[in-house]
């Protein structure tokens, strides 16, 4: 076994740090530090994931179990403090404290002939992403989450164990409402994903679906800690039983699900009032199909709603032509006057007359409102000379 003492680590222009056989990190030596701008104490006693990507760690956890490996190589992805992916090629030694010491100098074109075209791609993704208009994230797990565990240990592991955003595009800081110049991948995870009921479910649903699931609603917070109900679409990486990441995309659901709350205050209401109205009323489509009809119209006529709606008006109507004496009536304007006298055929088979007022409902698809009434009968001269006397 090799003796490394401090003083001849600093020295080297390497990166070097050690590791013990519980996987974290008790020595960092200055260079390493400086590239890639740490300070040595914040990482002392830190797990290997602070500044090791999840598989790279991996990679290192596996060798520090290991007591009858000795020297080894292997290439490994750094975190640098401003969340950079760095690429190295390791070395890995056992030393006298039965610990490991991990020597790293930096991938370049020489290094490795294709970093050209891995780094070509790399850039391509990071476009792609950086410029999506939808909000993209992905959370990088520093303690692996055992997938094998009950359902309720799983969730809880996932909202307890050490976690960082990694690769969060510009619209995912817009979305948060981030400041100027304060970069989102630095900002702890549970500041803008909290530990709720409904997160909780969520990411129950996302477990049983076996970590990929689609428009997922959850309510997270902006950077100021205003409330924001957002809906997820969910992917996964799961590597021999052990969840390192998450990541998909957000959208924030909250005005729609405003609109759609108003618009179904609205309906309620509207079908209140119609309900309420003495009068009968039916809202015909631009065929003269029959799409509504209030309480008042199946009293009138005798015929309960499920007889009415999706029938032709001209089935109720005696004599053809009706529902283009309707629309004729529709053109008819606001004059009080304007309406049509149909002759309605009842559900006991008998004919009364009524007098119709249409109202036009302009949108993408026309609907006609009809408000109906008896049409009063003319008395006979006889009935009126009697009336006088």
């Amino acid at each position: 076994m090799l003796t490394f003492d401090p003083q001849t680590l600093d020295a080297l222009p390497l990166l070097v740090d050690r590791i013990d056989e519980c996987g974290q990190i008790t020595y960092v030596n200055a260079h390493e530090a400086q590239e890639l701008g740490w300070s040595p104490a914040r990482l002392q006693g830190q797990p290997l994931e602070t500044i090791y990507s999840a598989q790279s760690a991996k990679t290192v956890r596996n060798l520090a179990k290991n007591a009858d490996q000795r020297e080894c190589g292997f290439f490994v992805w750094m975190m640098s403090a401003s969340d950079q992916e760095v690429p190295l090629i390791a070395t890995a030694f056992r030393d006298v404290e039965r610990g490991w010491l991990i020597v790293k100098q930096r991938l370049t074109p020489v290094v490795l002939g294709t970093a050209a075209e891995l780094i070509e791609r790399v850039e391509i993704l990071s476009q792609m992403i950086g410029s999506a208009t939808e909000a993209c994230w992905c959370i990088e797990f520093l303690e692996p989450i055992n997938t094998l565990l009950a359902e309720d240990e799983i969730v809880d592991r996932i909202f307890s164990h050490q976690k960082r955003w990694r690769a969060c595009n510009e619209a995912m800081a817009r979305l948060y409402r981030i400041p100027d110049g304060l970069d989102f991948n630095t900002q702890p995870v549970e500041r803008y994903f909290p530990d709720t009921g409904v997160n909780r479910r969520m990411i129950r649903d996302l477990v049983r679906s076996n970590y990929r699931l689609d428009r997922a609603t959850a309510m997270d917070c902006r950077h100021d800690g205003s409330e924001m109900l957002v809906e997820n679409d969910f992917r996964a990486a799961v590597e021999n039983g052990a969840l390192i990441r998450l990541w998909g995309t957000t959208r924030d659901i909250g005005p729609s699900k405003r609109r759609e709350q108003q618009l179904s205050d609205h309906a309620t209401a509207m079908l209140d009032i119609l309900s309420a109205l003495p009068d009968p009323v039916l809202v015909l489509s631009s065929e003269g199909a029959i799409l509504a009809a209030n309480p008042a119209a199946e009293s009138a006529w005798g015929r309960p709603a499920g007889r009415i709606l999706g029938s032709s008006i001209e089935q109720f109507v005696d004599g053809r032509g009706g529902f283009l004496k309707l629309l004729a009536a529709a053109e008819g304007g606001p004059d009080e006057q304007a309406g049509c006298d149909l002759q309605v055929l009842t559900g006991d088979g008998s004919k009364e007359a009524w007098r119709f007022r249409v109202a036009v409902l302009e949108g993408d698809l026309r609907r006609y409102v009809l408000t109906a009434r008896p049409r009063m009968r003319r008395r006979s001269r006889s009935q009126a000379g009697a009336v006088a006397r």
